[in-house]
């Protein structure tokens, strides 16, 4: 895995946010913490590779 680095702000944000998350954890809807999850991930640019159009796909060696 390839290491990434981002800005602090941006950072802190993300982990603010997985805090909150992590907080306000529901048991009882685990689908909504999926997505909570998802969407900050998502505002750090960080998604899987099923998310890549035909236009934008990339060799497979540059996804692993």
């Amino acid at each position: 895995m390839q290491e990434q680095f981002i800005e602090l702000d941006r950072y802190n944000l993300a982990l603010a946010g997985l805090e909150a998350i992590a907080r306000a954890f529901e048991p009882a809807a685990p689908d909504d913490l999926r997505t909570r999850l998802i969407e900050v991930l998502g505002d750090l640019g960080i998604w899987p590779i099923d998310c890549l159009t035909a236009q934008d796909e990339i060799a497979p060696r540059l996804a692993a």
